[in-house]
């Protein structure tokens, strides 16, 4: 894999998405991390070794065992191990910044793992491009709102796409690809529709009394 810091995210959801391909997609977390080998084990803390000298060995805290995020974010560690892109993180921004960037990477895959390439497929062709893709996926995927939502608009790193989130009458969420939203985390924006023209492939969704679900394609 060739390393460019300005591709980092691109380049690890490629990776990513070709192990899981591999794997023909395997959704259970505890299922995944066993075909790739990874010895999982029951400990006190939730950590990963991924240079063991007989292989990557997964410790998770017995309410963790099984199909969690937890068991997901670890096996995240390991994929980035792997793919080489935590040395030339660690080498580029160093220790302190480093370990950042490597742990938000590991907490973004986990959307990734969680809900898989047919299953994202499967909502499109069903919902086309529309907000109706994130809600349907947190049902099946049984994901939060964000993970719906990040998965969707990452998963082309070379297309346009954006979402967000509101709580109230504020931005709680966004997500952009190569797309900007005309408001950003945190902003006051009472009616998000206002904000886009006419023209703007927008759709919302209602996730409960309080929040909206917004969609945005090129």
């Amino acid at each position: 894999m060739t390393y460019d810091n300005t591709h980092l995210v691109s380049d690890y959801i490629r990776y990513v998405k070709a192990v899981q391909r591999h794997l023909r997609y395997e959704a259970h977390a505890l299922r995944f991390a066993q075909a790739l080998e990874i010895r999982v084990k029951i400990g006190l803390s939730n950590r990963c070794h991924t240079e063991h000298p007989d292989g990557p060995v997964m410790t998770v805290q017995p309410w963790h065992w099984g199909n969690s995020d937890i068991v997901r974010h670890e096996t995240a560690h390991v994929l980035l191990w792997w793919s080489g892109l935590e040395a030339e993180i660690i080498e580029e921004y160093g220790e302190e910044l480093g370990w950042k960037v490597v742990e938000n990477l590991c907490n973004f895959t986990i959307s990734f793992l969680k809900i898989t390439q047919p299953m994202l497929d499967s909502a499109v062709l069903r919902y086309g491009q529309d907000a109706k893709v994130v809600r349907h996926l947190q049902k099946i995927a049984r994901a939060t709102p964000q993970q719906a939502l990040l998965r969707t608009v990452y998963d082309d790193p070379n297309g346009l796409c954006a979402g967000f989130m509101t709580s109230g009458k504020y931005i709680q969420e966004v997500a952009q690809c190569n797309w900007s939203l005309p408001f950003g985390w945190l902003d006051r924006v009472p009616e998000p529709a206002l904000w886009f023209p006419d023209e703007a492939k927008v759709s919302f969704a209602r996730i409960n009394s309080n929040a909206t679900l917004g969609m945005c394609w090129g």
